[in-house]
């Protein structure tokens, strides 16, 4: 059952000025960049790093890990206490914490300084679900709600992305349509936090506040992986995100949901909210 959660992002940043103040310049006035920019439907993001102050485009990928962890914890801790008082809970009444993040790493880990700063027991268990994007958020939560249901364990599944640490410098790649995509990615991906708590469900019908968690499903596409990358360079992670990216999802959308209505004995038609994410 989820029943609390909290966010926490950095400081707000227009759109239009990162264009008319960074990238602009960044992309040498291309009319392609502005276009894809501009029809990004985005009007305002969050980022610990305002390319308009801190340039972060030739960084090394160990100074922009290092910049991850110091701005990790705090916007992480936010988030985490938020769900907690949401959902009534204490830090020492965790059982499991689950941290997902593909845009930084650290050794000890968020989970682990999480945990410490939180005031977390010794014996919470804890996992890191790391390079796998934004999906890594629905096998995070399968695996919180598992614990919940198999063990009675009360979980909270954090997940952290400042992919404003990873501003790539243009022409890294030599590969034009790759810069394209980097100016795609560019344009649509910024920073957050944000946590749930999972809790056993209380008693076989799913009675109390909060959202039962039924089931989930997968379709993995082995044949088109290299339409979505996160390559790791020497000048921090650079993404590929091909244009055909819509089209195949196109091909088994439909099928999967159908499929994941079907075990609870739904259809789409019998679906009153979706929340997606594209």
């Amino acid at each position: 059952m989820i029943t609390g959660r909290g966010h926490a992002t950095p400081p707000p940043m227009p759109q239009d000025a990162l264009w008319e103040g960074f990238f602009a310049d960044h992309y040498g006035h291309s009319r392609a960049a502005e276009t894809i920019w501009r029809r990004s439907g985005v009007r305002t993001r969050h980022g610990v790093a305002d390319p308009r102050v801190d340039d972060v485009s030739q960084w090394s990928t160990s100074a922009r890990m290092r910049r991850f962890v110091t701005e990790a914890l705090p916007l992480g801790k936010e988030a985490v206490s938020a769900c907690l008082a949401d959902a009534g809970l204490d830090a020492r009444d965790v059982d499991q914490l689950t941290v997902a993040s593909c845009t930084g790493y650290a050794t000890p880990g968020l989970d682990i300084l999480l945990a410490r700063d939180l005031g977390m027991r010794s014996d919470a268990q804890r996992l890191h679900v790391g390079h796998m994007g934004c999906y890594a958020a629905i096998p995070a939560l399968a695996t919180v709600a598992d614990a919940a249901r198999a063990r009675g364990s009360v979980g909270i599944l954090a997940c952290v992305e400042l992919t404003s640490l990873h501003i790539q410098p243009t022409g890294a790649s030599g590969d034009r349509d790759a810069d394209r995509e980097q100016m795609v990615a560019h344009a649509l991906f910024s920073d957050a936090a944000a946590a749930i708590a999972v809790t056993p469900t209380a008693g076989d019908g799913g009675e109390g506040p909060g959202l039962e968690v039924l089931g989930f499903t997968a379709r993995t596409l082995s044949d088109a992986a290299e339409l979505m990358t996160w390559d790791v360079t020497d000048l921090g992670f650079r993404m590929g995100l091909s244009s055909r990216v819509p089209r195949v999802l196109a091909g088994h959308v439909v099928a999967a949901v159908d499929e994941l209505c079907a075990r609870q004995g739904l259809t789409r038609a019998g679906v009153h909210h979706w929340a997606v994410h594209p």
